[in-house]
């Protein structure tokens, strides 16, 4: 996948209106007249956003004091996350230490049209907008852009190296996300969503790549899927092609979700980095409030179907990443010139 990039050529950039400001007082575009602004778009139940945010806060300790100011702008998918409790927790969790305004209801995101996270905005000196980026996959690029900007500000001493370019040859390619819930029309069954009901989905015992696929019952949400089954009895299904899989999982109480591959206990070099032995040698995952899970890890050129077994009624999923590893110097190197 490639970098999208668009430019908007003397655009004035739209302000910021958000909801709370955390590690800041609250900050304007006008107020920030003579400086570059990069506004970092990113919500923490997005794990893109959060495998951008150690660069973007490299590039906060190497650029702040050069004349750029740095700005995350957290706009969440899910209602849950729109708790101030939960986005300070992930602030401090994280160590974010630049400024972070709370976008509840999106109308930054929307101001500036951005539809994937994470995305980040660059601003110039004179409150223009110089260039819009998601899914950054040439961030080595992206920093050049900052330099430039910095230059034409008016700063003349010595910059820093590129911190940028071993972290792009390392950063997985983010392949694709389903959200399980009835508005996204991620679900493989025939049955098709019930929305707000609890309905019974048998397994088809055949799946396609992009679809997630349930067994049991089930009650259908507008941004989630929900079990609403007998423990240990239902399940939802997925394919992988060499992916590692995340998963955006809650419930209402503590519980716990059993995994599968290919209807086997995942073997050690298989699991995530949240993923624990049971007593009886079951792979599973804690769950409790929702958050995203390292379940499975991939290789190349395996096509696997990775099993999801809730241990009790109430577990919830939202959504399902996939990324993909880059292994091969070639695609390195198409990256680093798109």
């Amino acid at each position: 996948m490639k970098m999208l990039h668009q430019t908007y050529q003397q655009t004035k950039a739209p302000e910021l209106f958000g909801d709370r400001w955390y590690n800041s007082e609250p900050l304007s575009i006008r107020g920030s007249l003579g400086q570059n602004v990069l506004l970092f778009f990113w919500n923490y139940t997005s794990p893109a956003s959060m495998m951008m945010l150690p660069t973007i806060k490299e590039w906060f300790a190497a650029y702040a004091d050069l004349g750029m100011v740095c700005i995350g702008v957290h706009s969440p998918e899910f209602s849950f996350a729109k708790e101030p409790r939960k986005v300070e927790s992930a602030i401090l969790k994280h160590e974010i230490q630049f400024p972070v305004v709370v976008d509840n209801d999106c109308l930054i995101s929307d101001a500036y049209r951005i539809t994937e996270f994470p995305a980040v905005v660059l601003i110039a000196a004179n409150g223009t907008i110089y260039d819009v980026v998601t899914q950054m996959y040439s961030i080595t690029r992206l920093e050049r852009s900052i330099q430039y900007l910095l230059r034409q500000s008016g700063f003349f001493g010595e910059l820093p190296m590129l911190q940028s370019v071993a972290t792009e040859q390392v950063l997985p390619r983010h392949a694709s996300e389903l959200t399980t819930g009835y508005l996204h029309g991620s679900l493989g069954n025939a049955e098709g969503y019930s929305p707000e009901l609890p309905s019974e989905y048998q397994d088809p015992q055949f799946y396609v790549e992009g679809k997630f696929y349930a067994h049991g019952v089930w009650k259908a949400e507008r941004n989630a899927f929900q079990y609403a089954g007998e423990p240990n009895e239902g399940y939802i299904i997925c394919q992988s092609e060499g992916d590692s899989i995340d998963a955006l999982i809650g419930s209402i109480q503590k519980s716990s979700v059993s995994l599968k591959v290919d209807n086997s206990t995942l073997l050690l070099e298989q699991m995530g980095s949240d993923v624990k032995r049971d007593a009886k040698g079951n792979s599973i995952v804690a769950v409790n409030e929702p958050q995203f899970i390292s379940v499975f890890r991939g290789k190349e050129q395996e096509r696997r179907t990775v099993k999801f077994i809730p241990s009790a009624s109430g577990v919830t999923f939202y959504k399902l990443s996939f990324f993909r590893e880059r292994n091969d110097v070639g695609d390195a190197h198409q990256i680093r010139n798109n």
